[in-house]
């Protein structure tokens, strides 16, 4: 009962703002879809082919700009963790550190509340916030692909666009995990710079990980970034792995819960 209290507190706190975040991405990504014009891509597509060859097999593959499915991975999938995960990784990271640093943990804490419950707490309005905001982005997505003429609808995978918004909401639960661990035992600005510098780590081993020897290109299956991969699901309607993918996604986050609450509890925090 406490830590639903918590987490309705922390929720009640911040709806406005909340909605608003919500609204504001969902009228972009509804903006957004007005800009597809499959005509329009096709002559980029020719453009990408006379590319070096380099470059082509690089991003070759996974770029048909000419379906939905290939634009808004490009254009939304392959950048929207940024503009989420951007905002969840400052806002988790700085959340306990500046209850600690105002001292207004004294006050919660000093009440019949165990710390596990404090933290989840926290950690609970966060993935609730990020569950809002992707679906009113999923929202805008679907609203644009009935509203603008140059989207035929019949010729749309919904099951793949809804695997996706799910697969990214899964995706940023693991970011805003990774920042709770460093929030339970840094102060706010050194969890902030770590929790980006990890983050930075794992894209870069992550996305490119082709591009090192081959005796360290294992080094890509520490990366979360590794398994969130839409391309191969939206551009060529392959299914392989993406279940298994968002499993491992889910258990780096049930992990790092773990070493965020055992952390914090051990913690030395006078009341």
């Amino acid at each position: 009962m406490k830590l639903i209290q918590t987490t309705i507190k922390e929720i009640r706190y911040n709806i406005k703002a909340i909605i608003i975040l919500a609204l504001c991405f969902g009228l972009f990504f509804l903006a957004f879809m007005a800009m597809y014009d499959p005509t329009l891509f096709e002559d980029m597509e020719a453009l990408l082919e006379s590319y070096p060859e380099a470059i082509v097999q690089m991003v070759g593959d996974y770029v048909a700009l000419s379906t939905f499915g290939g634009f808004i991975n490009v254009y939304l999938f392959s950048m929207t963790w940024f503009y989420f995960g951007f905002y969840f990784i400052i806002k988790t990271a700085q959340d306990i550190p500046k209850e600690i640093e105002d001292k207004t943990i004294d006050i919660i804490l000093s009440k019949p509340i165990k710390r596990w419950k404090f933290v989840i707490g926290k950690y609970i309005r966060h993935i609730i916030t990020a569950f809002i905001v992707v679906a009113f982005s999923s929202f805008g997505v679907l609203i644009g692909v009935f509203a603008f003429p140059t989207i035929i609808p019949s010729e749309v995978y919904f099951n793949e666009i809804y695997t996706a918004f799910f697969w990214l909401f899964v995706f940023l639960v693991a970011l805003i995990s990774t920042s709770l661990f460093f929030s339970t035992f840094l102060q706010s600005k050194r969890a902030l710079t770590l929790s980006f510098a990890f983050v930075t780590f794992f894209y870069i081993v992550g996305i490119f990980w082709e591009a090192f020897p081959e005796a360290i290109q294992g080094m890509r299956f520490v990366s979360i970034f590794y398994y969130f991969e839409t391309s191969n699901l939206l551009v060529n309607h392959v299914w392989d792995n993406v279940f298994l993918n968002i499993l491992i996604l889910t258990g780096y986050s049930a992990c790092m819960v773990g070493l965020s609450v055992l952390i914090f509890n051990k913690r030395d925090i006078p009341v």
